[in-house]
C-alpha cells in the first residue's frame, strides 16, 4: 500500500475514534438515555460555516440516533479501507462521513475554549486535525507557502533558489525584478532594496510561480522561513498552540478537500419524513429508512467498528477485511460491551493475540499513535494478547 494511502486511512481511523469519544463523553454526561438518543452537533466556527455551507448541524446525520451513527461509520470505514474513492450508498452515509470533520471542528473550538475531550491531552482534537492536514496536504497548507504567503526580502528569496542552480538563478532574478519594475512603471528601476515591500512580494511570487524549477526550491530554506513567518502569515493553524479560531476553521476547510467529502446529501430530505404515497419515485440515494433496522444492537456494531479501527491502526498495510471476523472470534470478554473504553481494551487484546499467532507485523505509524499518544492504557491489553498469541499455534490466515 503506498504511504499516502496508508496515511489517509490512518487519519480516517483517528477521526472516527475522535467522533466515538465525543459520543461516549456526551452520553456519559446524561442522567438518562433513550434508545434513540442523538448527541447534539452544533458547530459555530464562522470560517468553517462560511466556507462549507453545510450549516451548524449536518442534514440526515442529525436525524438519527447515536447507535445508527456508529453503524453507519462502521460501514463507511469498511468501504474506505478497501477503496478510498468508492461512492457511499446513501445520503446518510455521506452525511455521516461529512460529520466527522464537523465534529472535529466543534471539538477543536471547545479545546480553544478550555473544554477538553481527552482527559490527559488538551490538544487531542487539534493534534488530529493538524497532523492530518500536514500528512495529507503537505506543510505549505499548514505552515504557510514561502513565496505565496510570506513577505520575503530579496536575500530570503535567493535563499529559496535550488541549490544546484543558485548562482545562475540569482542573476536571472535580479534581471526579472528590474525588467518587471520598468515595465510596470515605465521608468528606470531604483535599487532593488528600495522596492516597496508589497510590490516586491508580488514580483517575487510571479518569478517563482512561473518557473519550471519551483518544485525544486531549497527544502531547508522552506523550513527555516516557515519557522520565521509561519506563525504569523500561514492561513491555517501553524501549530497545536495556535489560538485563532479562524485559522483552525481554515485548517479543517483545507483538510476537507483531501478527504473527498461530498455534500450532495444536502440536495433533498430523506424518506424518514415522507408518507408512503410520496416514496414511489424517490431516489434510492435518499432512502435510508430501510437501512436503519441493521443498526439496532449497540454492542454488536460498536464492537465491530472498534475492532476494525484498532486492528487497522496496528497492522496498516497488512490489513485484510477477512481478518476481522477471525480476530473477533478469539475468546475475550464473556459479556456484551456497549461503551467505548472497555471495547478498546478487548480489541487491543484480540488484535495483539491475532497478530502474534498469525505472524502479522505491526505498522509503526498507527501503532505509535494508538498506544503511545492516544490510549497508552491499551498497551497492557495489547501486550497480554501478543504474549498469549505467541504461545498458541492456530490455523488463522
Amino acid at each position: 500500500m503506498p504511504e499516502y494511502l496508508l496515511l489517509k486511512r490512518v487519519n480516517i481511523c483517528k477521526l472516527i475514534l475522535l467522533a466515538l469519544m465525543w459520543i461516549q463523553s456526551d452520553e456519559d454526561s446524561q442522567s438518562q438515555l433513550a434508545p434513540d438518543y442523538s448527541s447534539p452537533l452544533r458547530v459555530e466556527n464562522l470560517t468553517w460555516l462560511g466556507e462549507t455551507y453545510v450549516g451548524e448541524d449536518v442534514e440526515h446525520f442529525c436525524d438519527v440516533s447515536n447507535t445508527t451513527r456508529i453503524g453507519v461509520w462502521g460501514e463507511i470505514l469498511e468501504l474506505k479501507l478497501v477503496d478510498l474513492v468508492t461512492n457511499l450508498p446513501t445520503c446518510l452515509h455521506d452525511a455521516s462521513w461529512y460529520a466527522l470533520l464537523v465534529i472535529t471542528m466543534m471539538l477543536v473550538d471547545l479545546e480553544l475554549d478550555g473544554v477538553y475531550l481527552h482527559p490527559q491531552d488538551k490538544y487531542f482534537a487539534r493534534s488530529i486535525a493538524l497532523d492530518s492536514l500536514e500528512q495529507l496536504g503537505g506543510s505549505y497548507l499548514a505552515k504557510g507557502h514561502p513565496y505565496l504567503d510570506f513577505p520575503l526580502s530579496l536575500e530570503e528569496a535567493k535563499f529559496l533558489l535550488p541549490v544546484d542552480r543558485k548562482q545562475e538563478l540569482e542573476i536571472e532574478l535580479g534581471k526579472f525584478l528590474i525588467n518587471t519594475y520598468e515595465h510596470d512603471f515605465e521608468d528606470d528601476a531604483p535599487d532593488i532594496s528600495q522596492f516597496p515591500k508589497g510590490y516586491l512580494k508580488e514580483v517575487l511570487k510571479d518569478f517563482f510561480a512561473n518557473s519550471d524549477w519551483r518544485s525544486d526550491i531549497d527544502t531547508e530554506a522552506v523550513v527555516q522561513l516557515q519557522e520565521k513567518y509561519g506563525s504569523e502569515y500561514s492561513q491555517a493553524a501553524y501549530s497545536i498552540q495556535t489560538k485563532d479560531n479562524e485559522r483552525w476553521g481554515y485548517t479543517l476547510v483545507f483538510l476537507k478537500q483531501f478527504l473527498g467529502l461530498d455534500s450532495s446529501f444536502l440536495d433533498s430530505h430523506s424518506d424518514l419524513f415522507l408518507d408512503e404515497s410520496e416514496k414511489s419515485n424517490f431516489p434510492e440515494y435518499f432512502r435510508i429508512k430501510s437501512h436503519l433496522e441493521r443498526w439496532q444492537d449497540r454492542a454488536v456494531i460498536l464492537s465491530r467498528l472498534v475492532h476494525t479501527l484498532v486492528y487497522f491502526l496496528l497492522v496498516g498495510a497488512n490489513y485484510h477485511p477477512s481478518h476481522i471476523d477471525e480476530l473477533m472470534a478469539i475468546p475475550a470478554s464473556s459479556r456484551a460491551i456497549s461503551s467505548l473504553q472497555p471495547c478498546l481494551g478487548v480489541a487491543a487484546y484480540r488484535s495483539g493475540y491475532y497478530m502474534a499467532a498469525s505472524g502479522i507485523p505491526e505498522s509503526k505509524v498507527g501503532r505509535d499513535w494508538l498506544l503511545e499518544k492516544a490510549f497508552p492504557n491499551l498497551r497492557d491489553f495489547y501486550q497480554c494478547g501478543r504474549l498469549k498469541g505467541k504461545n498458541i499455534s492456530v490455523g488463522l490466515v
